[in-house]
């Protein structure tokens, strides 16, 4: 792992976290907001996957959990809009 990859990964974090907060205090419609706060957060945990873990480079792992991890965002989208 290069260290101007976790750099990137780094500031992806931080930005899509401000992006977050920024989005939580806006006046957008509670159900837009949720969907693009649960939308950063899964850009968030693909990024911890494929460059903090190094799962960049095991293909079948980083298949399996970010299969994983899209059916746990969709079923908690689905949860948030039917509340």
């Amino acid at each position: 792992m290069t260290n101007g990859r976790l750099i990137r990964a780094w500031a992806l974090l931080a930005d899509f976290t401000a992006f977050s907060t920024l989005l939580h205090f806006s006046d957008v419609h509670p159900s837009i907001t949720g969907c693009l706060i649960l939308g950063a957060g899964w850009v968030k945990a693909r990024l911890i996957l494929l460059d903090y873990l190094e799962l960049r480079g095991v293909p079948n792992w980083s298949a399996g959990l970010q299969t994983g991890l899209a059916a746990l965002v969709a079923l908690l989208t689905v949860l948030f809009l039917a509340a």
